[in-house]
């Protein structure tokens, strides 16, 4: 029963998940005094090497505990926190959760796998962590300020706000539950027409009162909290945000400028003689739809004759595409740790073109670019919308996807590149087999492909599927989603009042299907009747592999760049027909291409016949050399 204890001691590194937890328990009652004690003296000896940094030390000396006293919870929970903070994962996914059955109030143990349960996007399961702890430790902002977070992540911004209040309230100068408070005024996946449209004011509001606490009060430390959270779900309202961004941007950069005046951060260089230095500041080089669309086509083709390309990679992911990247370039920086180092290796490369690719989707960028680290700044559309940022001097965008008063969408110097602004590569990828039967999808359905995230589809648009639905019987409406995700659910509850309220089974409407690899999501685009764009907020990856693999597509033209991806795909191909401008319009076209076999061959045939022009065209990366030569003198 207990050869896992002699597992601690030979150093195995996992334990059998089925440990008889009251066996153990019942052990430990049987522990002399003596033995607590020796037990306790290797904790206490293994928190002292923790303290000064000597992982091996520390572990050995919190085995040797738990060898000893076989029930210690205080023991597994912190050899758990120390496996977390070297990346054993699994290893400390286990000795917490141990701990916590040990010693269910343990507020170390529920805080550390809460965290856990975070970075690994189980936003429910930590909100139900750090609800427990708050019951048995209620004065803990910080559980309140990751509560907020993670209630956020499941979707439920209303709760979030309360959590972030009571951060504030047990602790006044917690600056990032500030920030989070603000930027939890916009909503995940909107209720209803009306929370939707007030969300942006009172985000307004609400930045208006922040501003005044953090370059008041609390402005020595006040840069904590740029980047905390950022404005992510402004984009998903469509309507011009840029006066409002650019208050938002003028804060980040004046709490960082504090930051920077602090530690001395040195003004960048004047021009140089020899190759233009560029760095790519980016916390997705690897597998990823900013690299698919920007980045990759820019390290392929930007020539080493004239540019010095350094990367900088913020983030944790490292795949087969960061290792190609790495051979290409001149210097690929990964792992360098906080924000504060990569600040540094910025100002050190002494860049003459510094570009974001993806500004408001990464704290560290966020952080980053609201510093002043080369003489130009560029931001581009990975995040489709100003920065907002004064520190920002260009939006690097594409002629096809910008309306005519583009520039007021701006607060940076516009910069389109030819047509879609981009050298983007056809994957090739062979479609798998797909079962559609097991996902209720019958051949006799029109299948009428979704494709887009949750937060994707507006509230004021659900009639809009609901009457295609309507017109297309039989159909499915194909969603792409996990039905234990909570924002999955919260978007399947209000499509699923929608089709009640005019008595249409949502159930023979609607398919949702877990996110599918991308042999598998071809296959999809191979036997969908229509390929819907989502409205205000189109799909740039997902309808390049539509083109790709020729599949109908529809497309709603939007007023900003962020809603017109689809239609500039299909305006680019001569094919305007398929571009509807109201949602009358985009109604009657989806449902003229769902019946009429002949009008979706055609376009089938027309998407295979010219689609060649939109991939690889690297017309568009001599454009972005051209700008970055004419800025860099």
């Amino acid at each position: 029963m207990f050869e896992w204890l002699r597992s601690w001691r030979r150093g195995v590194q996992s334990q059998p998940a089925g440990i008889d937890l009251a066996a153990l328990q019942q052990l430990a009652v049987q522990i002399s005094a003596k033995d607590k004690v020796l037990a306790q003296d290797a904790f206490t000896q293994g928190n002292q090497w923790r303290e000064r940094n000597d992982v091996a030390a520390a572990e050995q000396h919190y085995r040797q505990a738990l060898a000893i006293h076989p029930a210690f919870a205080e023991a597994y929970c912190n050899l758990g926190s120390l496996m977390k903070d070297a990346g054993r994962l699994p290893e400390a996914d286990h000795c917490l959760s141990l701990a916590l059955q040990l010693k269910p109030d343990l507020a170390p143990a529920c805080f550390n796998l809460a965290m856990m349960r975070i970075d690994q996007g189980q936003w429910p399961d930590a909100a139900d962590l750090l609800q427990r702890l708050l019951k048995f430790s209620p004065k803990h902002a910080e559980a309140q300020y990751w509560l907020g977070n993670a209630l956020t992540g499941s979707g439920d911004v209303v709760g979030a706000r309360k959590a972030y209040q009571a951060a504030v309230h047990l602790n006044p100068a917690y600056v990032q539950a500030r920030w989070g408070h603000v930027m939890a005024q916009l909503p995940v996946i909107a209720r209803d027409e009306a929370e939707q449209a007030l969300a942006p004011q009172a985000f307004a509001s609400e930045l208006e009162k922040l501003k005044t606490k953090l370059l008041g009060t609390y402005g020595a430390h006040a840069y904590l909290a740029v980047g905390a959270q950022q404005p992510y779900f402004l984009a998903y309202i469509e309507a011009n945000h840029t006066a409002v961004l650019a208050q938002y941007g003028d804060l980040c950069a004046r709490l960082m400028s504090t930051w920077a005046g602090k530690v001395g951060v040195p003004q960048p260089v004047v021009a140089h003689a020899g190759k233009c230095r560029v760095g790519i500041v980016s916390a997705h080089v690897h597998g990823h739809s900013v690299w698919h669309a920007l980045l990759r086509g820019w390290v392929e083709h930007l020539d080493p004759a004239v540019f010095e390309l350094q990367i900088f990679h913020t983030g944790t992911g490292r795949d087969a595409e960061t290792e190609w990247a790495a051979r290409r370039v001149h210097t690929l920086h990964h792992g360098l740790g906080p924000w504060t180092a990569w600040a540094k290796a910025l100002s050190d490369a002494q860049l003459d073109i510094l570009i974001y690719p993806e500004i408001g989707m990464d704290a560290t960028t966020v952080r980053l670019s609201a510093l002043r680290l080369a003489r130009v700044q560029l931001a581009a559309w990975g995040h489709p919308m100003t920065t907002g940022l004064p520190t920002i001097d260009g939006y690097i965008s594409a002629e096809a996807f910008e309306p005519s008063a583009a520039a007021s969408h701006y607060r940076e110097a516009l910069l389109p590149l030819p047509r879609l602004g981009c050298c983007y590569k056809a994957f090739g990828t062979a479609p798998s087999h797909v079962d559609f039967a097991a996902w209720g999808i019958q051949p006799s359905d029109k299948l009428l492909l979704c494709p887009g995230t949750p937060f994707k589809y507006a509230p004021q648009h659900d009639a809009v599927l609901v009457e295609i639905a309507r017109r297309c019987q039989p159909c499915k409406l194909v969603f792409f989603g996990k039905e234990s995700q909570p924002l999955t659910r919260l978007l399947e509850q209000r499509l699923r009042a929608a089709f009640q309220a005019v008595a249409l089974d949502f159930d023979a409407c609607v398919a949702i299907v877990p996110w599918q690899p991308q042999a598998g999501f071809f296959a999809f685009l191979d036997r969908a009747d229509v390929y819907l764009d989502s409205i205000g907020f189109s799909g740039f990856n997902t309808v390049m592999q539509a083109v790709e693999r020729a599949a109908p597509i529809v497309a709603f033209e939007g007023e900003f760049m962020r809603g017109r991806f689809a239609s500039a795909a299909l305006r680019q191909m001569g094919m305007d027909e398929w571009v509807a401008t109201t949602t009358e319009q985009f109604i009657a076209l989806v449902v003229r291409m769902a019946s009429d076999g002949a009008a979706r061959a055609q376009a089938r045939r027309q998407l295979a016949d010219r689609k060649a022009p939109l991939f690889d065209d690297r017309d568009t990366v001599r454009a972005l050399a051209d700008h970055m030569l004419r800025l860099a003198r």
